[in-house]
């Protein structure tokens, strides 16, 4: 198939109420949509810069992605998911392109996208409840999650001081107990003394199922890492410290049971994939997760979560979009605490004609 036509649709999504991490605060999600045109049928891929990459970031994103798309009309989707790709070197762009490309091939398939990558994907992935942070909230959070059928919620921690936050998690142990385990997050807000605090009160605090920690040191080194999580029965993953410190840095030290990632970060699909297949060699887990992203980018991942993960238990970060007020696209399901892929080629999804503080289609 020949890609005929290639355009871009910018999109600005509010936010029910902030989202608050160790180091940002989010009002708002800033993307953009691309679109390519071939033999009647259109893939679709979404941009979302990290909202701590600030204005200069996004610039550089939409820049590359531009350019990206520039490129496109006239190529064959098997030749722009080869060379086409290799000349994408912003990685959000990456990821944008690839899976509007690979939405388009698995739309020509006749296969969902996920049964596109691999024969065994499975038909719906389990997801984390987003949580927020432990605040007067988070119990009443926790519990809705516990009702509506989910087996790990997630938690900001590092935003408020330690004991005030170790209070809240005991009253949550107490409440939700071994029907919700707790996925911790605390985006590198802890120097060494805190986080061994926190890693021994919650490994020591009855009634409190920990389902990880995520990067818990505020400077990481493998060797820190790998010095915390022998102490632990819990795995420690690294999220953001993954570029930082490096893939093979991490997995010869033995410095985490766990890795989180984000697609967009790591430049798309295919590096996931061969990202998973080294993990799953070394004994480390895989968890795919988002930044309060669009249906579309959630879409996405999670179809790419259902082929790697053959039917296995982890919980992925997609259950965010509950935090946006308005979205690009019809949601996906979210029901007992899976995502269901729809069983249509492709995403199994369309934009809307009008996105939220958007133009019209850009040429």
């Amino acid at each position: 198939m020949r890609i005929e036509r290639a355009e871009l649709r910018p999109y600005r999504l509010r936010l029910k109420r902030p989202w608050t991490a160790a180091r940002t605060v989010l009002s708002e999600r800033r993307g953009m949509l691309v679109a390519l045109h071939g033999e009647g049928l259109t893939g679709y891929g979404d941009a979302a810069p990290l909202p701590s990459s600030g204005e200069a970031g996004h610039a550089a994103v939409f820049a590359a992605l531009a350019e990206a798309v520039r490129a496109m009309p006239g190529m064959e989707v098997a030749e722009a998911l080869g060379p086409g790709l290799a000349n994408i070197t912003d990685p959000q762009a990456r990821w944008a392109i690839e899976t509007a490309l690979t939405d388009l091939a698995a739309r020509q398939a006749g296969k969902p996208l996920c049964r596109y990558l691999s024969p065994e994907a499975v038909s719906s992935v389990a997801v984390n409840a987003a949580l927020g942070r432990p605040d007067g909230g988070c119990e009443a959070r926790a519990l809705r999650a516990v009702e509506a059928g989910f087996a790990v919620g997630k938690i900001k921690v590092g935003v408020a001081p330690l004991e005030e936050e170790l209070a809240v998690i005991q009253s949550l142990a107490e409440a939700a107990g071994d029907r919700l385990a707790l996925r911790f997050d605390a985006n590198r807000a802890f120097p060494p003394d805190l986080a061994h605090r926190f890693l021994d009160a919650i490994s020591g605090m009855d009634g409190l199922c920990v389902d990880g920690v995520e990067e818990p040191l505020a400077d990481p080194t493998p060797e820190g890492l790998a010095a915390l999580q022998a102490g632990i029965a819990f795995p420690l993953a690294a999220d953001e410290s993954l570029p930082l410190l490096g893939v093979d840095a991490l997995l010869s030290a033995g410095a985490v049971r766990r890795l989180v990632v984000k697609p967009a970060r790591i430049g798309g699909m295919r590096r996931t994939l061969e990202l998973a297949e080294k993990a799953g060699a070394a004994g480390v887990e895989l968890v795919l997760t988002s930044v309060v992203d669009s249906a579309l980018g959630v879409m996405a991942a999670a179809h790419l979560a259902a082929a790697l993960t053959g039917g296995g238990g982890l919980a992925h970060g997609f259950d965010t979009l509950s935090w946006l007020a308005e979205d690009v696209a019809e949601a996906p399901q979210i029901g007992a605490g899976r995502l269901l892929l729809p069983a249509g080629p492709g995403l199994g999804l369309v934009p809307f004609d009008n996105l939220p503080g958007g133009k019209a289609l850009q040429g």
